[in-house]
């Protein structure tokens, strides 16, 4: 239990510290207590249940790969579970492949900015636990004051207060992060730091055929239940539709989005198997 709780810096120990206080918090609230329970029942609906772990199955064998070509091992379990969270999120925002065609493309490229590198310097010099105990909240009730007053004209100056606050003492930050890497190079220029750093953008790269698929999988159900909707009267009809849009577009989500884009007030005039014929071959005119 010690090596895990030494995987984490005082900075992560902080949060961890707020987020257990807030959560006896919130479980003491009725009210809130129950939303939560209706989360988590949501969560455990069998769909959603089964690709919440087939995503954490995918995940456990890009780390063992990982584990096997030397890449990962039990000192990277920390960044590995915070990493997790942000595959859940992506994994929850998978619908908007079927929006921006560009999606992947994004992902990818966050996860190679320069700001990443510049966060990963500053959380991997911390001050002294008692510190960031007390930095935490205070940064907190910062930011959501900025959002806040945002929100009005009139608080304006003191939006540029808070912003000049955050700028500055991320700022000092940096400075901190550097001050340190210069006095103790030896202890920053290690395999171990080089492997987190590079971990999380090798975790989304690995993650997204497993991302890609699920979007797939998302794109072709929303647009079946929309055939079942339109061809209620003719269920041979929908299956002979279906048939052909996967042979159309098979794991191409791109073809498959313009495709439903493209023909989605066509499917509601759909009689016969010419009909979708017809319907196809217009769209292969077209994208020819």
């Amino acid at each position: 239990m010690n090596f895990y709780i030494d995987l984490l810096n005082k900075r992560e120990k902080a949060i961890i510290i707020w987020l257990v206080i807030f959560l006896v918090w919130v479980l003491s609230q009725k009210t809130i207590r129950n939303s939560i329970f209706g989360v988590l029942k949501a969560l455990f609906q069998k769909k959603i249940f089964i690709v919440i772990v087939a995503m954490l199955l995918y995940v456990g064998l890009v780390v063992l790969f990982f584990y096997r070509i030397q890449l990962w091992d039990s000192s990277l379990i920390k960044d590995t579970i915070f990493w997790v969270g942000v595959a859940f999120i992506l994994l929850m925002n998978a619908n908007k492949a079927t929006q921006d065609e560009h999606y992947f493309k994004k992902i990818l490229l966050d996860n190679l900015k320069l700001i990443l590198v510049i966060e990963f310097i500053v959380n991997l010099y911390v001050f002294s636990l008692w510190v960031e105990i007390i930095l935490m909240p205070l940064l907190f009730v910062i930011v959501v004051m900025g959002v806040v007053v945002e929100m009005k004209k009139e608080y304006m100056s003191v939006k540029k207060i808070i912003d000049f606050t955050l700028v500055t003492f991320g700022i000092f930050l940096i400075i901190f992060a550097l001050f340190n890497i210069f006095s103790g190079y030896q202890s920053f220029a290690t395999s171990d730091n080089l492997r987190a750093l590079i971990l999380p953008p090798l975790l989304t790269l690995a993650y997204m055929p497993f991302l890609y698929f699920f979007a797939l999988l998302m794109a072709y159900e929303n647009l079946f239940v929309r055939l079942d909707i339109f061809l209620k009267k003719d269920k041979n009809l929908a299956k002979f539709t279906k048939r052909k849009i996967l042979t159309l577009c098979f794991v191409n989500l791109g073809k498959l989005n313009k495709f439903a884009k493209e023909n989605t007030q066509e499917f509601m005039k759909l009689d016969d198997k010419n009909d979708v014929l017809s319907m196809i071959l217009q769209f292969n005119k077209k994208k020819g």
